[in-house]
């Protein structure tokens, strides 16, 4: 059985790498990224504010105030709607575009309105171009950067050529400029400048870094994937040649137990049909986990129905084992495919039987919740063994006696196909609880 996730890989594959999946594992995590850093400005925002508030009370220069001013009003109303937009969605490239050159360019008017060259905001550039060079590429990395590069001239020759009479700040001194000559100032932009490539240099050598990481990740996964499917191909290519083989052990067994009497040899030819049973059994599970899966037919689907029906199926295999089976399912609908989470059922109700001592009920229940549709399938048997624990979703894990280890690996492949999941636990007063989990239908 094919890993679901792999045809997706493959649709993703990248011109520049080559490698599949790339694009969007990216995305996602630098989404992610730039998200906590987004809202480190809840943090900082405060104290830029009071720094701003500050410089308002001690500077009356009309322009300052009101550029300061109207950068605070748009400074919160931009991060309260970007806060409000992207709660839930994350963060898209064209998104993270968007913020950066508003970071800049209201960077740029703070650092001017509050002193040039002299303001104490001048260093927030370099961490701004550190993850502008993080999280974008070229040409919008460059770009910015070298709008940050050419606002620091622009500054040096304002000051310089003394443009703006009452630029620096009353509390620093005020006047056209900080305090210094004019090769100083030439000086201050050259470093400043060189200091930004440098920070936007070491922002790439991060950003190669880790798209190097997420390739070598992907890289291994596709080994993995495509040692599965040889694997697994195999597997079914030896379980199909072996099926027509002992149907005729089946069918010639059947025939010889018409002729002999009842006895030692009846039995021996009864033991031999069973094992014969028990093995075509488990050659039909590795054929169903070799297989691909095939695409799902979903549909909105009545779970008390179909519960009942999987109740129904295992009537028989209930009497003989003294227990019961009570569904308390109503009003619940989930989108999905009928014959394959049948299929999820009858291996949970199977097993659950299975483990339940006489006298005791299986319980099987659903419900709608906040992410969707819960069936569970509740027993009083000895729940999940110690020495399985996790893995018992594994391929070959089991703590049956007779058992493949491949119905829950196959149960769960099949939930996930739906965009759901499958988990076992234990029950309060002992036992197991088998949670299936489904998109319900709107």
């Amino acid at each position: 059985m094919s890993e679901p996730g792999s045809a997706n890989l493959a649709e993703g594959a990248r011109a520049d790498g080559g490698t599949p999946g790339f694009d969007e594992l990216e995305r996602e995590e630098l989404s992610r990224l730039f998200g906590r850093v987004a809202w480190a400005r809840v943090a900082v925002l405060p104290v830029l504010v009071g720094l701003v508030m500050w410089l308002l009370v001690t500077d009356e220069t009309p322009w300052r105030r009101w550029l300061l001013g109207t950068l605070i009003v748009l400074a919160s109303a931009f991060f309260l709607v970007e806060a409000g937009r992207h709660r839930g969605s994350g963060f898209q490239r064209g998104t993270i575009r968007i913020n950066l050159t508003f970071a800049v360019l209201a960077q740029a008017a703070a650092t001017f309105a509050t002193g040039g060259l002299g303001s104490p905001l001048l260093p927030v550039m370099f961490p701004i171009a550190m993850i502008v060079a993080i999280t974008t590429r070229p040409p919008t990395s460059v770009v910015l950067v070298a709008c940050q590069i050419a606002v620091l001239w622009a500054m040096a020759l304002s000051e310089a050529q003394g443009l703006v009479p009452n630029l620096n700040l009353v509390a620093f001194g005020g006047g056209s400029r900080a305090g210094w000559s004019d090769t100083h100032l030439w000086v201050n932009a050259a470093f400043a400048s060189g200091g930004l490539l440098v920070v936007a240099s070491l922002g790439r050598i991060i950003r190669g870094a880790f798209d190097a990481m997420i390739r070598r990740a992907l890289r291994a996964r596709q080994e993995s994937v495509r040692a599965h499917a040889d694997l697994s191909a195999l597997a079914g290519e030896i379980a199909h040649e072996l099926k027509n083989p002992l149907a005729s052990v089946k069918g010639l067994a059947g025939l010889l137990a018409q002729d002999v009497e009842a006895g030692k040899s009846g039995e021996r030819l009864a033991v031999l049909r069973r094992e014969v049973d028990r093995m075509q059994g488990i050659l039909e599970e590795f054929l169903n986990f070799s297989r691909p899966l095939v695409p799902v037919a979903a549909e909105s689907v009545d779970l008390d129905v179909l519960c009942r029906e999987v109740a129904a199926l295992h009537e028989g295999m209930a009497h003989e084992r003294s227990v019961s089976i009570e569904v308390r399912v109503a009003d619940t609908t989930a989108l999905c495919d009928p014959r394959k989470i049948e299929q999820v059922l009858l291996n949970l109700v199977q097993n659950a039987l299975e483990a339940s001592p006489a006298g005791t009920t299986v319980e099987i229940e659903a419900s709608h919740d906040s992410e969707g549709v819960q069936v569970r399938v509740l027993d009083r048997g000895p729940g999940v063994a110690a020495e399985v624990g996790a893995r018992v979703f594994e391929p070959g894990v089991t703590s049956k006696a007779q058992g493949s280890g491949l119905g829950l690996t196959i149960a769960r492949a099949l939930a996930r196909q739906h965009g759901g999941d499958l988990d076992l636990g234990g029950r309060d007063g002992g036992g197991c609880v088998a949670v299936l989990r489904l998109p319900a239908a709107h």
